[in-house]
């Protein structure tokens, strides 16, 4: 049996959520601590700065989640990333998106959100780059291919959600492994 999640954990979780299914602005304190559990005072005691630090702090668990246990092939890690997004997306019938894009469509209202976003895609730009790298390619097209990596499969999710199909991603899969292949030594 777990450790039992104190209520910071279950905040971040519950914002997290949240924030899959309706996106900063549709993230409601009151929802969030529903969810959670948790006490009011909960908020204030673990993110002083209120809903924006709570958010901030969540996408980042979110960014964090993806990362954990990641494959050190790219082809692995390409078929992984898709394979969760298509499971995600049946599972819950196209109602839940990406967490990191929905704080980074919070707008400038909440800057420290959209940084925070930011910050996880540069992360997982890297760490795709970086694979890559290991596997022989290129520098600099490993870190392009990192960056466009992380923007197409944040595409194709968008676009799976509103066309409610999964082909989007089937389609994304196929491009990624060939331009893994071109960038990686024969």
């Amino acid at each position: 049996m777990g450790t039992p999640r104190g209520p910071r954990e279950r905040l971040l979780d519950a914002t997290i959520t949240s924030l899959r299914r309706s996106g900063v602005h549709g993230t409601g304190i009151a929802e969030v601590l529903a969810t959670s559990g948790a006490a009011r005072q909960s908020i204030y005691q673990h993110f002083p700065g209120g809903k924006a630090e709570l958010v901030a702090e969540a996408t980042r668990r979110a960014g964090a989640y993806v990362t954990r246990g990641a494959p050190d092939d790219p082809h692995e890690q390409v078929d992984q990333r898709i394979d969760w997004w298509i499971d995600q997306l049946q599972r819950h019938d196209f109602a839940l998106g990406c967490p990191v894009a929905a704080a980074a469509l919070a707008g400038s209202d909440s800057p420290d959100v959209v940084a925070a976003a930011g910050e996880v895609f540069a992360d997982w730009s890297a760490r795709f780059a970086a694979r890559l790298e290991r596997a022989g390619a290129d520098p600099q097209a490993a870190a392009t291919l990192g960056r466009f990596h992380v923007s197409a499969i944040e595409g194709a999710v968008l676009t799976a959600r509103a066309l409610r199909t999964t082909e989007p991603l089937e389609d994304l899969r196929a491009m990624l492994h060939r331009l893994v292949d071109d960038v990686l030594p024969d």
